[in-house]
């Protein structure tokens, strides 16, 4: 019999498509044929996101859209996995019928089987929730998405903190820190395969290995992961500034292989707001923190989120947000707007901000931020920089390579373009100099 073919969409953050590539991975190891032609694929499996509102909605315009394939395509089995399919499976199953699978956040590791189960039970909707956790990430055939030479590594699932805007505690459960062995067996895997940029992804990486009791930690992982020999970069996302220790701080700036990059999750920078989100933070103690890591690390690039619109924040806290980045100038910023989490502390709050201020407020932040970042990136003219190339593209007439320095990370941050390119070719990595910046693109030319 002909192989099914299989095609999927992930949505939302980098850890979901760690997810997917997993699923992807199971299915291709069982003989399904993976396509880009989602009107030629058998079973499409769409990932879900469901962090805030325009997330929740872009996932659902997708899962109904995908639906269509049942109609205009070859589709026989959709799959809706991922957190807006663990948040609200009963409202999806009403209200899309054409979904044959649901997959919760913790059940990806059973898409095989609820595949199967699907075909034989033809007119069954088939429910994989309520799993426990999958305890041996490293033997999945997972399938990468992402380029050759990098990947997301997700080291830990789930999060304690309880913030009260955030809804992920509620479907992705407390923190589960994978082992080290565990890590280490995955990284050495895809490095035999040909990544070599390795990007630590958790809701918190600087908690990791706290509830595993035995004394695994970051640093500790960290010290193994470096002594790969084909590791090149490896990047941190989402550090905590509760939980940044002195002694993560002096191993990211004495180990080359570790990114001079830190990705700070700070939300806003007003006491008031800070204890509304149950943040453990005080606008001193990230302060303390941030100089500290400037201090220590001058050339370190920091980035950031920050949340306008959180119920209760008054002119004076916006304002004292805009004084804050413009004080510290971060590199990198990512901004958005507070919509209320059903299940929530937040959405149930007196003093709900309307979305007109929002947006406005949204809207002068990351102008102030476009600013910033464009007077960092001038300042950077000059320097050199080693430049991860990820594709030859056209400018006109001319061939110019698009990459990332190691302080540019994947998906969120600009690019570096550099036109005397040579002979480079995707996964390459150049040495250049950095001759104009932008707001968030450099441009740079090779050097020998």
């Amino acid at each position: 019999m002909k192989a099914k073919k299989l095609g999927f969409i992930s949505l939302g953050c980098s850890k979901n498509l760690v997810d997917t590539e997993m699923m992807v991975g199971i299915l291709q190891n069982a003989g399904y044929e993976l396509t880009n032609d989602l009107s030629e694929a058998h079973v499409i499996i769409v990932n879900t996101c469901t962090f805030i509102d325009p997330a929740k909605q872009e996932s659902i315009e997708t899962v109904l859209e995908i639906a269509n394939y049942k109609k205009t395509g070859k589709c026989e089995r959709l799959a809706a996995a991922g957190c807006l399919t663990q948040q609200y499976k009963e409202a999806l199953a009403k209200e899309i019928p054409e979904i044959d699978i649901f997959i919760g956040t913790d059940s990806w590791k059973n898409i095989l089987k609820a595949v199967q189960k699907s075909y034989e039970k033809e007119n069954e909707k088939i429910y994989e929730f309520n799993c426990t956790p999958c305890a041996s990430e490293e033997l999945i055939p997972r399938k990468l998405t992402t380029p050759s030479y990098m990947s997301y590594i997700k080291i830990s699932e789930g999060c304690n903190k309880g913030c009260t805007f955030c809804y992920i505690p509620f479907v992705r459960g407390p923190m589960r820190s994978r082992t080290i062995s565990s890590i280490l067996s995955e990284v050495r895997n895809l490095a035999k395969q040909g990544v070599r940029e390795f990007n630590l992804i958790a809701q918190d990486l600087s908690c990791y290995g706290q509830d595993l009791r035995d004394g695994t930690s970051l640093i500790l992982l960290l010290k193994q992961l470096v002594k790969i020999p084909e590791v090149k970069w490896i990047r941190l996302f989402y550090l905590y500034p509760t939980n940044f220790t002195d002694e993560l701080l002096d191993l990211i700036s004495k180990e080359r292989k570790i990114c001079k990059y830190i990705d700070i999750p700070l939300q806003h920078i007003s006491d008031n707001v800070l204890k509304r989100m149950n943040r453990k933070d005080t606008s001193e103690s990230i302060l303390k923190l941030l100089n500290k890591i400037r201090n220590n690390i001058p050339y370190i690039t920091i980035r950031t989120t920050l949340m306008v619109g959180f119920p209760g924040e008054t002119e004076s806290d916006f304002e004292d947000l805009c004084e804050f980045i413009k004080k510290i100038k971060f590199d990198n910023m990512g901004a958005f707007k507070f919509s209320p989490q059903e299940g929530t502390a937040a959405a149930l709050m007196q003093n709900q901000i309307s979305e007109d201020v929002k947006e406005k407020r949204y809207d002068k932040l990351m102008s102030i931020q476009a600013g910033i970042s464009e007077e960092n990136n001038e300042l950077l003219i000059g320097k050199e920089a080693e430049v991860l190339i990820e594709d030859i593209i056209k400018d006109g007439e001319k061939l110019i390579a698009k990459g990332r320095t190691s302080f540019q990370a994947p998906d969120v941050d600009g690019n570096t373009y550099i036109y005397n390119f040579g002979d480079a070719c995707p996964g390459d990595f150049i040495k250049t100099k950095i001759i104009d910046g932008y707001s968030y693109d450099l441009i740079a030319e090779r050097i020998d």
